[in-house]
């Protein structure tokens, strides 16, 4: 492949597979396997310390993550995040300092459909890539990821960077999880597209209030996009549905996958959740994000009924009716 030495830290059932066939890497028109990989369970089985861990854990296993990095032998190295939400890196600079703290944004859907495999959804994206504190050593890893072959775009506003992401993340993740249909349909349905463009037009509102600008990542131009979602609904449609295939193929999103595995947690937190908690903040209302983000953590803990909203939109309408966009 690249070259690049990587040793992969993973669950159980994935490092059992890929030991025995090796990692298949499934793209669109394309089936690659990996046999010379290094995968391991725990990190008592590193060879060697890691000159930098690329942290790509759900946001809600992040202090765990850091807590067994403790006991790396000198100390524990630089750390990249490449994971989904807002404040991943606070944790992290708390924890190595914000000159080891590299913030990332992988704009590439994919998924692991069965253990040993992991699959690209989507056939554009790449990396995006922005230091925490000092800029020291990004050029670097960012010269690792394009000779692995991605796409890989550098920023100075590591916040800038992360909140564009956090734009993309939430557009229909949320709706789509609860109502289990896929985004297509919600853009299709005038009564739930508004609830998404009302969610959407409160993030962007706390942006404004937080300095920040959205940025262009890598295969999307998130201005233009945030553009559209605000624009009239009948003029966009198209658009957002040829956004929604481009950026997540037949896919369901992120939300939705950990529902239906039974986890307690959910990403929700550092999406819609950080809407709401940066807008109680800055004092800007963000009514629909927590209606989203309380269903959400509902159906994920068990004190809601799934059957209530499972192809049932007045189920989620009802919540959102008179809440003010």
């Amino acid at each position: 492949m690249s070259g690049v030495p990587v040793t992969l830290l993973a669950r159980r059932d994935h490092v059992a597979a890929i030991r025995t066939w090796g990692l298949i890497l499934e793209a669109p028109g394309e089936r690659i396997t990996c046999k010379q990989i290094d995968s391991i369970t725990s990190l008592d089985d590193l060879a060697s310390p890691p000159d930098l861990v690329v942290l790509t854990v759900k946001a809600y296993d992040t202090s765990e993550a850091l807590a067994g990095l403790r006991g790396l032998p000198g100390g524990v190295p630089p750390i990249l995040s490449l994971q989904n939400g807002v404040g991943n890196e606070e944790l992290i600079a708390a924890e190595v300092g914000a000159d080891r703290t590299f913030a990332g944004a992988i704009t590439i859907a994919a998924s692991r459909p069965q253990p040993g495999v992991v699959r690209q959804n989507s056939r554009v994206g790449g990396i995006a890539l922005a230091p925490v504190g000092a800029v020291g050593g990004l050029e670097a890893y960012a010269a690792l990821f394009r000779q692995a072959g991605f796409r890989t775009d550098l920023y100075e506003d590591f916040r800038a960077m992360k909140w564009s992401k956090l734009l993309l993340n939430l557009f229909t993740n949320a709706e789509s999880a609860i109502l289990e249909i896929p985004p297509a349909a919600i853009i299709d349905d005038p009564r739930l597209y508004a609830i998404e463009r009302a969610a959407f037009r409160e993030a962007r509102r706390v942006m404004v209030g937080l300095g920040l600008r959205p940025v262009t990542l890598p295969g999307y131009p998130v201005p233009l996009l945030q553009a559209a979602a605000l624009a009239p609904a009948g003029l966009v449609r198209p658009i957002l549905r040829r956004y929604v295939r481009r950026s997540r193929g037949e896919a369901m999103p992120s939300l939705w996958r950990d529902l239906q595995r039974g986890r307690t947690q959910s990403e929700v937190e550092v999406l819609n959740g950080a809407v709401v908690r940066e807008g109680a903040r800055l004092e800007i209302p963000t009514p629909v994000n927590a209606v989203l983000t309380d269903v959400v953590l509902g159906l994920a803990n068990g004190r809601l009924d799934s059957r209530e909203f499972r192809g049932h939109p007045e189920a989620l309408l009802s919540r959102v009716e008179g809440v003010p966009a």
